[in-house]
């Protein structure tokens, strides 16, 4: 029996707003000055060698020139032939004020790809047969190279933010035994509105904030949509992935995880420590999978003039 047709997706995240640059490069430079981001995924832990994702970023806020620069290096790894996908990549955004309480970021994402297969998990009907310790498959595989673009804009306030980014714009080709296999286009459209509750000066101490992240390609949808509560130190969160009501076949429905978030301000440190545990809904269940584990760091720095300068940053941290 042979498969003809191999399907994967785009590394993920529940905690999507803690990787603000890999969701919508506008996003790069939406702080005082300096952050540093690490985050990390474990999709499905019950099934062996699932999906682990691993990500680290830096970017800058250029103030004096409205732009932000950021650097971004994730590495995602599933399956057992030990398939790794390893990026690196470089942002840009600009921004402008259209209201003193309001703004409009553009950004663009260039990035280097690799793609490689580990042959020393593998052993094929061949080997077996023949005693050899290579296949003649693994001829059949090339380690592949290559471009990608992505872009984004950001409508942002002190009270709301609407996103739309769209990755795999020049829609490379992702086929590992050398066939045409362009990337789909992936287009998300984010955003949410932040209702506070207590405020002294600059600093927010109690908000709530409901907020979505709707993803389409090719003929497959997502909508996460949740709600966070924020008083300082703590946040916490609970958010749905699926839709519910669309199916993609008679007997598959689009619903997938209960996620629930929680999130501590260690100010004193300029730390922000975010972890998020997926409940499993769909038909695969949470005894199978064992759900999805994620955890986030952000630390931000700045010099105090920085600090004294108003940002627009209303969107979540997590």
């Amino acid at each position: 029996m042979a498969s003809t047709e191999i399907k994967a997706q785009d590394p993920q995240f529940t905690q999507f707003y803690a990787a603000p640059m890999y969701l919508n490069p506008a996003f790069t430079g939406l702080t005082y000055e300096h952050r540093f981001v690490a985050n990390y995924r474990n999709q499905w832990p019950g099934i062996s060698k699932t999906y682990q994702t691993y990500m680290a970023s830096y970017d800058y806020n250029m103030s004096d020139i409205k732009s932000g620069i950021g650097i971004t290096v994730m590495q995602d790894r599933a399956g057992t032939a030990g398939l790794t996908h390893t990026q690196f990549g470089v942002n840009y955004a600009y921004h402008f004020k259209i209201s003193k309480f309001s703004e409009i970021r553009m950004g663009a994402n260039l990035n280097y790809n690799m793609k490689r297969l580990d042959f020393s998990k593998l052993k094929f009907n061949d080997q077996i047969a023949t005693g050899s310790g290579t296949s003649v498959e693994a001829g059949r595989y090339e380690q592949l190279n290559f471009m990608d673009f992505a872009a984004g804009a950001l409508l942002n306030s002190t009270e709301y933010w609407l996103g739309l980014s769209a990755k795999h714009l020049t829609q490379p080709n992702s086929s590992l035994t050398g066939d045409k296999v362009p990337l789909p286009l992936s287009i998300s459209l984010h955003g949410g509105y932040r209702y506070i509750i207590e405020q002294k000066s600059k600093e927010l101490k109690r908000y709530l904030s409901p907020a979505f992240n709707f993803r389409h390609e090719q003929k497959y949808d997502q909508l996460d949509i949740g709600l966070y509560y924020y008083h300082l130190p703590l946040n916490v969160g609970l958010w749905y992935r699926g839709l519910p009501f669309k199916k993609y076949a008679a007997t598959y429905a689009s619903r997938e995880s209960v996620a629930i978030l929680v999130g501590f301000d260690l100010t004193e440190y300029n730390l922000r420590v975010g972890y998020s545990y997926d409940l499993t809904v769909s038909k695969l269940g949470i005894s199978n999978t064992m759900g999805a584990h994620e955890i986030s760091l952000i630390y931000e720095i700045a010099q105090k003039k920085k600090r004294n300068k108003r940002i627009l940053v209303s969107c979540p941290k997590f």
